[in-house]
């Protein structure tokens, strides 16, 4: 009888842990799983998940929820804070407009609106495979300690297309670990860009060959799409960096470059971006995004393009239609910190219009900015208008800040009204909370 009742209570022991496991295993807590009480922090696996409420439901939300601190902004180095954002109203589709360009100064081949069309081997959603190589003459020696300066520097462009293509593209470089002699002076290998008065020693067809050849003798360049050319420091005689766009493309630095003190990994993102298939060159703010300015010290690529790119995703944009806006909270992740969340606010005012809201601080791809650079931008596209580098036209005009050369964005406390739609930053902190509504 004894041994019976002992039996029963190892039993009824037993269920009650199977039970107690199942409840827990229901409860763990979880990213994006439900919760029954606001406020309760739960460790699962090392993580902290607090119960939040999040639109209707109380879900579990990984790290404590943050209240936004005004006008406290700080840099976040390896965290990912969640926030809760409104899904979109409007799919990312709605906000891609048509091409409403009347005369097209580049060629068709450069786009301003989604898709861009990728050409000469490129992609917008796969590999691109790149021969790297350092070029030196017998005028222009090149150094060791300059080419592993150069090394380093190069990698970050594959970092780039890595984050603002979120995953899209992935650039193999094969980069060489030596110079390798020119058969010629430096002076010989000079280009000069179209529309500059004077002339080149050698063709374009020429100079690529050389290049491609060097490149081919000290690293592998079978089914690279491009070849990059990295030139000595020194280097005076060729003055700007050498662009031909064949298969493979040859994309060479010059010495503008170093005397601006671009990182010179920017120059090649720059010019393989266009062969990407879109145009660039908008909005002109020489602070903000290098597709618009190769040594922009906001090394970041706006929304817009990203959307011409196809390396927006829906979740990452507020879409929504001028005529369908109700007065709505959002918060913003900086453009140029690599943060998960919402990217930025389009409103589309028209079949050829919107306006691109976004959030900035100084961070990963804006080092070089002002420490406390912090705020909102708002850019307005008009895909009627026609981008000419060296001219005004623009297909994109920042409306804040107004100024081509200013980093002067709109701060926590300010409103900003355009084409019917007013702009307020309502918090700031690590990250921008705005205020988008109808007005007029």
């Amino acid at each position: 009888m004894i041994q019976r009742n002992k039996s029963l209570v190892v039993l009824a022991l037993c269920l009650l842990s199977v039970s107690a496991l199942a409840i827990s295993t229901a409860d763990a807590a979880s990213s994006g799983g439900r919760c029954s009480k606001v406020g309760v922090v739960q460790k699962n696996r090392g993580m902290s998940y607090t119960c939040t409420r999040v639109g209707k439901s109380l879900k579990w939300v990984r790290k404590p929820a943050r209240t936004i601190a005004p006008n406290v902004p700080t840099i976040i180095s390896g965290t990912q804070l969640l926030l809760a954002n409104p899904l979109s109203p409007e799919p990312l589709e709605n906000c891609r407009l048509k091409d409403s360009r009347s005369f097209k100064a580049a060629g068709e081949w450069q786009a301003i609106t989604y898709p861009a069309i990728p050409n000469h081997g490129f992609t917008n959603s796969g590999s691109v495979d790149v021969a790297v190589v350092f070029v030196d003459f017998v005028d222009v020696p090149g150094g060791s300690a300059e080419l592993s300066e150069h090394i380093e520097s190069i990698k970050k462009s594959a970092e780039w297309y890595s984050w603002f293509s979120q995953g899209s593209v992935k650039y193999n470089l094969r980069i060489s670990n030596s110079w390798v002699r020119a058969p010629g002076s430096s002076e010989n290998y000079f280009w000069l860009h179209p529309g500059k008065p004077g002339s080149q020693l050698m063709s374009d067809i020429e100079i690529s060959s050389t290049y491609r050849s060097l490149a081919a003798s000290v690293v592998n360049k079978s089914g690279v799409t491009s070849v990059w050319v990295v030139l000595p420091k020194a280097v005076t005689k060729i003055d700007e960096g050498f662009a031909y766009r064949a298969f493979p493309g040859v994309f060479s630095i010059g010495s503008d470059s170093y005397r601006a003190r671009t990182p010179i990994w920017q120059h090649f993102v720059h010019e393989t971006l266009h062969s990407h298939g879109a145009l660039g060159h908008s909005p002109k703010n020489a602070q903000i995004g290098l597709f618009w300015n190769t040594g922009s010290s906001g090394a970041t690529l706006n929304s817009w393009d990203a959307m011409t790119f196809g390396w927006m995703r829906q979740e990452n944009i507020f879409c929504v239609a001028k005529d369908n806006l109700k007065t709505q909270t959002v918060t913003l992740v900086p453009l140029e910190r690599e943060q998960i969340g919402l990217r930025s606010v389009v409103v589309k005012l028209s079949e050829y219009e919107v306006l691109v809201i976004e959030s900035h601080r100084k961070d990963k791809w804006s080092d070089r900015w002002p420490t406390g650079t912090t705020g909102v931008s708002i850019l307005r596209v008009d895909t009627r208008k026609d981008t000419v580098f060296d001219m005004g036209s623009s297909t994109g005009t920042y409306v804040v800040p107004a100024r081509e050369h200013s980093l002067d964005f709109l701060k926590v406390g300010q409103t900003f009204a355009t084409d019917g739609v007013q702009i307020s930053v309502v918090a700031t902190g690590d990250n921008d909370q705005i205020k988008i509504e109808r007005v007029g």
